[in-house]
């Protein structure tokens, strides 16, 4: 048995791995009696149809219809509970110091993933709410495919099927946001989660279409900010408003750490610009009442650094672009900072690192 066959492993779900008394070939390595057993994963998600989270006369879409959200986080929980374990499974390994643990660890992500590309997952979006809606997942399992891809030799064929289903997906959201969103949509926070996608399936397969779109994305979602760093379109959000500027900055941020570290440059995004996105969000997690004043009612972000460490994982890739040294003062005090949809340990990836911008990628 060579490796590329052990790491098929075996099971109707084609992801599961249990060996015993088995031999791993790993460059010269023998290893004997390995043994382990894949996590279970949640079965591939085709098709998706859904509404709204919110009531249908919220022109700012801050109003949210209780049954309505119940239904959609419901759907989209299978999907998010195998992001959740990709993520885990990638951070015992990185964790773990045994190199074969680690390999039968990580092809265990790989396996998985390939699962979801066999079967064509996330291709049948049947509502405009679902295309909106699962970019931020397609970029999830993207960066645990990044994070993984290398760990694994071998896995050539379970590799092209990954990168042909991701770029398929990136492809279809490009499409969908340049042709079918809504105009606010295509410039706000769903707009960032897509950018952050399609920018990482593009290093993925160096296909500099897609990290241009992304760049494109970031740039306009800079640009658009108000003088004082707040978002437009997330301020309309009323009580919801502080919440959702972070949630436009996790994956811009991430965005432009990403592509910058992959060597294409900021694609002319103004980093003193997304300082003062970023100062103005902090300040305003320090003392909601700040957006508050904007947005005209109070926030459901609760003060405080500590309190939002689920918001904040965007300050790891941010400290690693500009070093300032506030901001490293502040990580130290909530480290680690976690986001399945970010690739799980976001202190891990982009922790005490610095990222520059120059362009050493040549198109």
């Amino acid at each position: 048995m060579n490796l590329s066959d052990f790491l098929k492993g075996k099971g109707t779900a084609g992801w599961a791995v249990t060996t015993g008394a088995l031999v791993l070939f790993v460059g010269m390595t023998n290893i004997a009696s390995a043994k382990a057993k894949c996590p279970d994963v949640p079965d591939p998600v085709v098709s998706l149809e859904f509404g709204s989270r919110y009531k249908a006369d919220s022109k700012t879409r801050s109003d949210i219809d209780a049954e309505s959200d119940a239904e959609v986080t419901s759907v989209l929980k299978s999907i998010d509970r195998f992001i959740q374990g990709l993520t885990r499974q990638i951070g015992k390994a990185q964790a773990e110091d045994d190199q074969k643990k680690q390999l039968i660890m990580s092809s265990c992500v790989l396996n998985a993933i390939h699962a979801w590309a066999k079967a064509d997952a996330l291709s049948d979006m049947r509502t405009a709410n679902a295309k909106l809606a699962v970019p931020s997942r397609i970029g999830g399992i993207a960066i645990a495919y990044a994070e993984t891809r290398s760990m694994v030799p071998g896995m050539e064929a379970e590799k092209q099927a990954i990168e042909t289903w991701l770029l398929a997906r990136a492809k279809a959201t490009m499409d969908f946001f340049d042709n079918d969103a809504t105009k606010g949509a295509s410039r706000n926070n769903l707009r960032a989660w897509a950018s952050l996608g399609v920018g990482q399936i593009g290093i993925l397969s160096k296909q500099t279409e897609l990290v241009d779109w992304s760049i494109d994305s970031n740039r306009t979602m800079v640009t658009g900010s108000a003088a004082d760093g707040s978002i437009p379109l997330e301020m309309r959000r009323k009580k919801y408003a502080l919440h959702y500027q972070l949630h436009a900055l996790t994956p811009l941020v991430t965005s432009i750490a990403m592509i910058c570290d992959a060597g294409y440059g900021n694609g002319q995004a103004d980093l003193e610009r997304l300082k003062i996105i970023a100062g103005f969000s902090l300040n305003g997690v320090r003392n909601p009442k700040i957006v508050e004043a904007i947005a005209g009612e109070a926030q459901t972000v609760e003060p405080g650094l500590k309190a939002n460490t689920e918001s904040l994982a965007w300050l790891e890739p941010y400290a690693s672009l500009t070093g300032e040294k506030d901001v490293n003062a502040a990580l130290l005090e909530i480290r680690p900072l976690l986001n399945s949809k970010l690739g799980g340990d976001v202190t891990r990836i982009y922790g005490n690192r610095h990222i520059d911008c120059e362009t050493r990628t040549i198109r």
